[in-house]
């Protein structure tokens, strides 16, 4: 495709770079609607006249609406969109990027999404959205048990899940741990819940603690209610994680001051599955809990770890010295970027 680019540059110069800036103006809408055109103008570093006549035209075309609120896509735009997105990914290389990235990762596979979360809070939404649409390329038809983390991102993500993700299969989505913190919405109860109202399927829940101590650990391991949930873990082939930054999930999980202090001094970056590393990837604290343990995920079949934003570019590469090699990893631009430059 990049050849087929530099031909149609070679005699068209033009035309290539009005679509490129079309489309980034479709893209930044969709992101950041309504947005106003100066707003937006700053957004892509183009002048309000320039800009103008860019949305003049897809106003034209039937593409965006515009009013006092700001712009829009129109659902023809937002089809427009989706149809040439995996092109213009191609035109700019991004597909390459997804390569280099998993070479680097020493992972399956990696899925960039334009923007970064941490500015631009829809861009969460495309990563459920392409996480649904793998889902449902991939899983086999008949019974499916998805184990499902917590945490903001999983939140959001779930809302992108859909019915047809159900079409000739039984989903059953399962929290791989207990509560965390005071937050309902983040817990991975939730998100079960909401994963299989979407998609029509259906979910179990674990009234547990996410943080015990060794004397009550033991008793709630003989609960039937909990046994059930390990059963299906252990017969999951499916895990959807995300993964975080040390010292934010640390304050969500309200850790002791003293385990707050260790972290600090061991130097740890990350956190997933209850486990806190270093850079190196090396396991600094272990979160005494009932659920999914890192361990098993090496032999599930499937494993996606949705995390985004610059900021949690050192969580994901130092996570992937400890994810298994069938990790999928769906991210965005403000990480991707960050480490592929190192």
């Amino acid at each position: 495709m990049q050849n087929e680019l530099k031909w149609l540059e070679a005699i068209a110069p033009d035309m290539v770079d009005v679509f490129l800036k079309r489309f980034s103006v479709l893209r930044s809408i969709a992101l950041m609607a309504p947005i106003g055109r100066r707003g937006l103008s700053l957004h892509l570093n183009m002048s309000e006249r320039g800009l103008r006549t860019h949305t003049d035209m897809l106003r034209q075309l039937g593409l965006i609406d515009i009013s006092p609120a700001g712009m829009t896509l129109t659902k023809e735009g937002t089809s427009v969109l989706e149809g040439l997105t995996d092109l213009v990914n191609d035109l700019l290389g991004l597909q390459q990027s997804e390569r280099d990235l998993a070479k680097i990762l020493g992972i399956d596979r990696c899925f960039i999404m334009t923007g970064d979360c941490d500015f631009q809070d829809r861009v969460l939404d495309n990563m459920g959205t392409i996480l649904n649409d793998t889902l449902a390329k991939i899983l086999p038809e008949g019974n499916n048990v998805i184990v499902v983390m917590g945490g903001h991102t999983m939140a959001q993500v779930a809302y992108q899940f859909t019915p047809e993700l159900s079409t000739k299969r039984q989903l059953t989505f399962v929290p791989g741990r207990g509560g965390m913190g005071q937050s309902l919405a983040m817990q991975a109860n939730t998100v079960c819940s909401i994963m299989a109202d979407r998609t029509h399927g259906e979910s179990q829940s674990m009234y547990v603690p996410e943080t015990l101590s060794e004397k009550t650990y033991q008793p709630l391991l003989e609960e039937p209610s909990v046994q059930m949930v390990l059963k299906l873990i252990e017969q999951s082939n499916v895990v959807v994680h995300g993964i975080g930054r040390a010292d934010e999930m640390a304050e969500r999980r309200e850790v002791d001051p003293n385990i707050m202090h260790l972290l600090e001094q061991k130097k740890a970056v990350g956190e997933a599955f209850g486990c806190f590393y270093n850079q190196a990837g090396d396991i600094v604290y272990k979160v005494p809990r009932i659920g999914l343990q890192l361990e098993r995920i090496h032999s599930i079949d499937h494993v996606f770890a949705v995390a985004g934003g610059h900021t949690k570019a050192q969580a994901i590469v130092s996570y992937m010295n400890l994810a298994p090699h069938q990790t999928c990893l769906i991210t965005d631009e403000g990480a991707a970027n960050l480490i592929l430059k190192k």
